[in-house]
């Protein structure tokens, strides 16, 4: 069967190497790197008889990552006749006997199912820890097949165990991958790539990314030019401070678009932390986060707590509060409230902060005096060496908390992805 493959010229190797054990690649947004990846993988399931699992740290984030990528991919080269699929459990089955399994690291428990496979693919993979990946490996055992993790990432951190794993203990110059874009080792294959490798985005999109220079820096250097990013002490760069009757004045303009502009989260605290529920009002057109009000409070019982949030009641306005204490939010909600509970998963804080970070500026009225002092005082925690930590934090940052629940349907400018039908993806 001959197969006309749409691909980018600086994967044309990534795509026909097959000599090692483990294939480490990484590199900025959109330079189509899970796209590739998806790619190889659905040759080799055609070509072969394979048994390929595909891991993510939350199973909830696959669907709409991994099994669409390959879905689509199979779509658009009209190889539908050649795959059957399941979506609950996903599955992809092809008419040859390969497999695709999904699984999610946030049930550990069926790893221990999970045997006879010849392939793994785990995307973002500095989101399992490095115990996962050596219960992975472990699993990859399957008889007469040769045997291949393809671990993609963007090189958000040095402070990783991919980092550690596969760059410094390996003995990887970072500069010279580069430089070089593609490296092997005896058992690895290093491929590092950048937007502009992909001949499929727009110019528009590519300008998004030169955009984080102006205000994150370290955004920048990761999204666009692939370098693995560098923690600095402070969390947020981005934060600016006005007065209550200018952001009232924009909040008010915002509101006329109806209520997709406008967040509100809750974090809960009650004895001994505080309580936080902070108000929010996004100009899309702008990349501005407004911050127009905010509840601080603790000590209280939920009775309490819903009497100070009744002046910010609207029944058509939905906030999203902490997971933790689902029996309080539904007491809110009896109140009257329109109330639900986030979904925290593993990455989830980091996710919500580096949301946070991709504003252009988040502009925070002077009356909400605890979020702005949250916002500018929160630093990452040093290790014993000096090292920043880029999941470790100088204080309980409780607005910011209620910012990423309240954030959470918000999907920010989405630099990782695109149409299915061209070589586009993180």
């Amino acid at each position: 069967m001959e197969i006309n493959i749409q691909a980018n010229e600086h994967f044309i190797d990534y795509l026909n190497n097959w000599d090692k054990r483990f294939y480490y690649i990484v590199g900025g947004y959109g330079s189509s790197k899970s796209y590739h990846t998806a790619l190889k993988l659905i040759l080799k399931a055609i070509q072969e008889k394979r048994r390929i699992l595909v891991v993510r740290a939350v199973y909830r984030t696959i669907k709409e990552s991994c099994f669409s990528l390959l879905k689509g991919i199979i779509s658009n080269y009209n190889l539908n006749g050649l795959f059957s699929y399941t979506v609950n459990p996903l599955h992809i089955r092809g008419r040859n006997g390969s497999e695709f399994i999904f699984m999610g690291l946030d049930d550990p428990e069926k790893l221990k199912s999970i045997d006879n496979v010849d392939m793994i693919w785990i995307e973002e993979c500095p989101e399992i820890s490095y115990n996962a990946f050596n219960e992975l490996n472990g699993r990859l055992r399957a008889l007469e097949k040769d045997l291949h993790i393809f671990l993609t990432n963007n090189p958000v951190s040095v402070n990783n165990w991919t980092y550690e794993r596969f760059i410094k203990k390996a003995g990887i110059d970072e500069e010279e991958l580069y430089q070089n874009r593609i490296m092997t080792t005896d058992d690895t294959y290093y491929h590092h790539s950048v937007v502009e490798d992909n001949a499929f985005v727009t110019d528009e999109y590519i300008k998004q990314l030169k955009n984080f220079e102006t205000y994150d820096i370290e955004r920048y250097r990761i999204a666009y030019q692939g370098r693995f990013g560098i923690v600095g002490e402070r969390v947020f760069t981005n934060i600016q401070k006005a007065s209550d009757t200018e952001v009232q004045a924009i909040v008010k303009e915002l509101s006329k678009y109806g209520l997709g502009n406008l967040y509100d989260g809750l974090d809960y605290g009650f004895s001994f932390s505080y309580n936080a529920l902070v108000r929010m009002a996004l100009d899309r057109e702008n990349n501005l986060l407004y911050i127009y009000d905010e509840v601080y409070n603790k000590k209280l019982i939920t009775s309490e707590l819903i009497e100070t949030l009744k002046p910010i009641k609207n029944k058509h306005r939905e906030i999203i509060a902490d997971n933790a204490r689902p029996e309080t939010t539904e007491e809110i909600r009896r109140a009257g409230f329109k109330i639900i509970s986030c979904e925290k998963g593993a990455g989830s804080i980091l996710d919500g902060l580096q949301k946070l970070r991709s504003f252009y500026k988040i502009i925070v009225s002077d009356k909400c005096k605890n979020t702005y002092r949250e916002l500018t005082e929160l630093c990452h925690e040093k290790d014993k060496n000096g090292n920043y930590l880029e999941n470790k934090f100088t204080i309980d940052p409780h607005t910011v908390d209620a910012m990423r629940y309240g954030l959470e349907k918000y999907k920010a400018t989405v630099f990782k992805s695109g149409e299915i039908k061209k070589p586009i993806g993180v």
